[in-house]
């Protein structure tokens, strides 16, 4: 027995897939913005570009950075407080740990670096970086001597970023 469609049934297809088409397009856009491309690294080469963007997106930023630099990163699942812990990586043998703060004119004070070096302890990992948009006090530079903690500043940001493109 062949079933043949009705007008109605022919129009109620076309608009599913028409919907279906428009959800698939608008997937995709969405997942261009999850993923950051070199074009999105280019828009930020410029330290104040780098200090005007969102929070979110500077994480997005040092993820994909790290990511190009040999990492395997996740950022944190949580919703909400991250627990000072930003991004999640990985690389052969070793692990790291991320904290990223998005600041326009502020410093990073030394509470900052303090909590990821307890965060360093509290989850047995030995290394750790503080990025900023931002620069950090005297105090944390003094602070990180002898431990493997990294301070990548606005104008480290911007280096990394030249040096990728």
């Amino acid at each position: 027995m062949q079933h043949s469609l009705t007008q109605t049934e022919i129009v109620s297809l076309g608009v599913l897939l028409f919907f279906l088409l428009l959800l698939l397009l608008a997937w995709g856009r969405h997942l261009r913005t999850l993923t950051p491309t070199r074009q999105f690294l280019k828009k930020y080469r410029r330290l104040n570009k780098l200090k005007k963007m969102e929070w979110h997106t500077f994480e997005r930023l040092c993820q994909y950075l790290f990511t190009l630099e040999g990492w395997q990163v996740r950022s944190n699942e949580k919703a909400g407080a991250d627990g000072g812990i930003d991004l999640w990586m990985k690389k052969w043998h070793k692990e790291a740990i991320v904290q990223c703060k998005k600041y326009e004119d502020a410093k990073v004070g030394i509470h900052v670096v303090r909590e990821i070096y307890g965060l360093m302890h509290e989850h047995n990992i030995k290394e750790a970086y503080v990025v900023t948009t931002s620069e950090f006090t005297k105090e944390c530079y003094r602070f990180v001597e002898g431990k493997k903690i990294v301070l990548i500043d606005g104008k480290g940001v911007v280096a990394r970023i030249k040096a990728v493109l």
